[in-house]
């Protein structure tokens, strides 16, 4: 009888421990891969991600669209009380060449800079991984500014990056 169980289990904790060693099934929504080259033109980026998604992922309770219409730059209001009332804006736009503030979001090259008191994300479209490396003007990318009041730059930045690497992820492969 010992033996029968052992057959019947092995067979079972090894498909299991296969299934957990490759990461789960193919709709595991495991979102931590490599992010590759993106198609930035002719994407809708005000719509690419639902707008609950995007406070979820920047830590806030709501935001009010404030580009109606809009397919390329995008911006929203992230209210509060009036005047301390937060914003994003999201579009596409160009990777400034090399020097400060170069860096990687979701593994591609991006530039993460304090721009007017909210922290700018750009990242690359192109499949760039070197943060060191110079990039023309020229290439693709998409940008992220994110400003909250109350909130310190080094965290302005890091939910900034997260909804960067999230709209990349979206974003259909090049």
């Amino acid at each position: 009888m010992r033996l029968r169980t052992v057959t019947l289990l092995l067979p079972v904790t090894l498909c299991l421990a296969a299934t957990a060693a490759c990461g789960g099934s193919d709709d595991s929504g495991d979102d931590s891969g490599p992010i590759g080259a993106r198609q930035i033109k002719g994407v809708n980026l005000c719509a690419l991600l639902p707008e609950d998604t995007m406070a979820k992922t920047l830590g806030v309770k709501k935001l009010e669209a404030q580009s109606s219409g809009a397919t390329d730059d995008c911006a929203w209001k992230i209210p509060v009380d009036g005047a301390a009332d937060g914003a994003l804006q999201t579009g596409s736009y160009y990777l400034p060449e090399g020097g400060e503030g170069m860096t990687t979001v979701g593994g591609l090259q991006a530039n993460r800079q304090i721009v007017q008191s909210g922290c700018q994300i750009v990242v690359t479209g192109s499949g760039a991984t070197d943060p060191a490396a110079t990039s023309p003007n020229a290439v693709d990318a998409v940008r992220v500014w994110y400003l909250q009041q109350g909130v310190a730059d080094d965290e302005k930045c890091t939910r900034a990056g997260k909804l960067a690497e999230a709209i990349m992820r979206a974003l259909p492969a090049a």
